[in-house]
């Protein structure tokens, strides 16, 4: 009994060395953290990425673009035009872009003026749309057209990468937003009254009705100049060292009268069929409320927000050819 005491304790007083040993050399070995790996590291130091491809750095580029109007009303907008861009660094560019409009008439304009009475005869204008509609042979000829846009913008591109095609073709590719000002040059309506005696001092009027009910084409126009700011998105691809593709989208917001329509007041009259005292019918408004519409004048209080939303695809040829690659 006793020799098997004793053998028991021997074991117990083995382990506890063994324990104690292993212990004190566990507490004695350095730790590692991922901290310290990061700052003591062969990593330490260096740059996130190496011999990184900047396309855009200290670069000018050129190359031509093609725009074309979304959502469009009575016109659409066909924009051929050219970019130019110095960018600063590979994040920031400033540069300047510019548009020639082509218009042609949407399907709601084409209805429009295609559109006959019950005798088959092409629509003419009323007392009670006069001069908001100038009559179906008219009507194309008297919407506003866009004629062209030229902006400076600021681009900041916070995304770059590479995109591959297939898993066999790999492109450079950014992102970028961009923002600016500058002006916006359109046809529009100029500025009348409907009725000759109610022209105010230096106004033109609109046309004589009767003439217009009879197809004389008066819609004169008038080109204005605009200022609008612009803002939008776009990406760049880059097929080779010099070369790429680029796809925007934009916004121009500004202030127009796209139909060259009578849009002023807050419907506080109302257009209503009379008859006199023999019995002829005449049209004539009566009030509804507040405001003053139709007020049979078109003037700067037709004009209306649009957001000129467009969709751009280009070409960029960037200078010098070779970018600058990074340590």
């Amino acid at each position: 009994m006793r020799n098997d005491s004793n053998k028991t304790m021997g074991f117990l007083a083995r382990y506890l060395l063994l324990g104690a040993l292993f212990f004190s050399v566990w507490g004695a070995a350095p730790k590692v953290s991922a901290q310290e790996i990061l700052l003591e590291g062969p990593l330490a130091g260096q740059a996130a990425v190496r011999k990184m491809v900047q396309y855009r750095n200290l670069r000018f580029s050129v190359g031509p673009q093609f725009g074309y109007t979304l959502l469009n009303e009575y016109m659409h907008n066909f924009m051929p035009g050219v970019k130019l861009e110095f960018n600063v660094t590979d994040w920031l560019g400033v540069g300047v872009v510019g548009f020639y409009a082509f218009n042609t008439p949407t399907s709601l304009t084409k209805h429009i003026g295609k559109s006959s009475d019950i005798g088959g005869s092409p629509t003419v204008p009323s007392d009670s749309n006069w001069p908001s509609y100038t009559g179906a042979a008219n009507f194309k000829n008297q919407v506003s057209r866009l004629q062209s846009i030229v902006m400076a913008q600021l681009a900041l591109v916070p995304f770059r990468g590479k995109m591959s095609i297939f898993e066999k073709a790999f492109v450079g590719i950014d992102g970028y937003l961009f923002v600016g000002g500058g002006v916006v040059i359109f046809q529009q309506r100029k500025d009348c009254t409907a009725v000759e005696d109610e022209v105010r001092a230096g106004e033109y009027p609109c046309g004589d009705l009767g003439l217009m009910q009879g197809g004389a084409r008066l819609n004169d126009k008038k080109t204005r100049v605009k200022g609008a700011p612009t803002f939008g998105l776009g990406f760049t691809a880059y097929f080779n060292d010099w070369i790429g593709l680029n796809l925007e989208y934009r916004l121009t917001p500004f202030k127009w009268n796209a139909g060259g329509t009578d849009e002023s007041g807050q419907a506080g009259a109302q257009w209503v069929l009379a008859s006199d005292a023999n019995g002829d019918l005449f049209w004539t408004t009566e009030a509804g409320g507040k405001g003053n519409y139709p007020d049979k004048r078109i003037d700067k209080e037709d004009q209306t927000w649009n957001a000129n939303q467009s969709i751009i695809l280009g070409v960029v040829f960037n200078f010098p050819t070779k970018p600058r690659i990074s340590d």
